[in-house]
């Protein structure tokens, strides 16, 4: 299953705070995992592989330029969790989303939970689905768009030739995917669509920019820069199998989060909607 789970949060007093707190965001999250399973947890912290979850950084905390930024506790702000493996979504859906803390502390900042769900009709970012659903909802269809696009709400990078690569080129975005797919999903999507990508779509439109991501207090543990902004890519081959495909891998990202570090914050991802 896959999950997207959305958090509200209210600060209980004004409170200074760096603008990224996904790392703080990562250990509160595995520590809900550890008091429910702590193996899981375990696999999940000291895993070398992918790992099957994503976690936002605190939204809105403002321009990541800045170091830090304070809290008001007359505004709410949201984190949001996703899952998509089978054991860690059971864990989520079974033990701790029907029983969400009341309050959380991320950082310096304590904040009370004032609603969570995973309901899509209740908040846009939360949703839930399954592999199988997804596979039929874009791979049956008669038709199958020639341009596919993708919004990064969160600083966005990838790792290619030993480099960090601030660009969503094809070949990086749904390479990625479909490790991240054939990892943890049920039915396997075939290997070629990376070349299909690599040497079949181009970027055709876009409004990017790059954005820092600071970690630590202080920016002291560095800084990596990372694209925002919309991204369309054209199919050139109009070959529906692999157009599907494409959109299939699309879809995932909503869950699956898109190049390095999504369970830090980076990575926060959705496919937009094609005006009829």
């Amino acid at each position: 299953m896959l999950l997207s789970w959305v958090i509200s949060l209210q600060p209980a007093e004004a409170v200074s705070t760096p603008t990224n707190l996904g790392r703080a965001a990562h250990a509160w999250f595995l520590e809900q995992v550890r008091r429910a399973d702590a193996d899981l947890a375990q696999e999940l912290h000291q895993g070398h592989g992918l790992r099957p979850f994503t976690i936002s950084n605190l939204w809105p905390l403002g321009s990541q330029q800045k170091t830090k930024i304070t809290l008001s506790p007359a505004k709410n702000y949201t984190l949001r969790v996703t899952s998509f493996s089978p054991q860690l979504s059971a864990l989520l859906r079974e033990q701790i989303i029907p029983h969400p803390p009341q309050a959380l502390t991320l950082g310096p900042a304590a904040m009370q939970v004032i609603d969570s769900t995973t309901d899509s009709s209740k908040h846009s970012w939360a949703g839930k689905d399954t592999f199988e659903e997804l596979v039929q909802r874009h791979t049956l269809e008669s038709t199958a768009p020639p341009r596919v696009s993708l919004r990064f709400f969160s600083p966005t990078l990838f790792r290619s030739e030993d480099k960090d690569m601030p660009l969503p080129l094809p070949g990086l975005v749904f390479g990625g995917l479909l490790d991240k797919w054939n990892a943890f999903a049920p039915i396997e999507v075939h290997q070629g669509v990376r070349r299909f990508a690599q040497e079949c779509l181009a970027v055709s439109r876009y409004q990017l920019e790059t954005q820092l991501l600071r970690f630590g207090a202080d920016g002291a543990r560095g800084a990596v820069a990372g694209c925002v902004g919309r991204c369309t890519y054209a199919i050139l081959v109009h070959d529906k199998y692999w157009m599907r495909l494409i959109h299939l891998l699309a879809a995932f990202a909503f869950y699956a989060g898109v190049g390095r570090r999504t369970t830090m914050g980076l990575g926060q991802t959705r496919p937009l909607t094609r005006k009829k």
